[in-house]
């Protein structure tokens, strides 16, 4: 049962999208948002150290933990459209570069691998920090400099990394730390 748990705090960050849009389209923000992302970050962080713990990491379970994250963000993306469509509005280059490159990730992913990618790398991680802080101060706070072109720009270089990591490895793999690990996985393949 407890070895279960990691999957199981994937199912409840994908479940709790359904409060980031709910709570943004009827302007539940401050501490109930902040709440909502701290629980959603708590799930974040102990599906990863769990399943290492209990040595039942696995491929598929970091692929939904990516899949998970992502429906995540896109639920507070709706819900930040609902509560401040003004900094949507004004930052929309920036979403849609991010969200732009994540589905010609995935698409050029599904040609080369028949999956998607989960590399939870380096630069992701500091992705979902930048834009958990620029989230707080969104709807927490209803501010967005400097915390959200600064996620947005983390957002970009992460997805391109991303994209390259996915053109130099030729086969599907996960937890690649960044680009020089899979330079490295590349050549030793040769």
């Amino acid at each position: 049962m407890l070895k279960r748990l990691p999957w199981y705090l994937i199912y409840f960050r994908l479940f709790l999208t359904v409060f980031t849009i709910t709570f943004g389209y009827y302007r539940i923000l401050g501490a109930p948002y902040i709440i909502l992302l701290a629980v959603a970050a708590a799930t974040d962080y102990y599906d990863g150290v769990l399943a290492r713990k209990w040595d039942v990491e696995t491929a598929s379970l970091r692929q939904w933990d990516t899949i998970a994250d992502t429906i995540f963000f896109l639920g507070v993306l709706a819900g930040m459209w609902f509560a401040y469509p003004g900094i949507y509005i004004q930052y929309a280059w920036g979403i849609y570069t991010i969200l732009s490159l994540e589905i010609l990730r995935y698409i050029y992913d599904l040609a080369k691998f028949k999956r998607g990618a989960s590399y939870h790398a380096v630069s992701s991680k500091i992705f979902g920090v930048s834009l958990l802080i620029a989230t707080i101060a969104i709807m927490g706070f209803g501010v967005a400099m400097p915390f959200f072109p600064l996620a947005i720009m983390i957002g970009i270089i992460n997805e391109l990394e991303g994209l390259f990591m996915s053109f130099v490895l030729r086969e599907w793999t996960y937890n690649i730390r960044h680009i020089g690990v899979a330079i490295k996985i590349r050549q030793r393949a040769q």
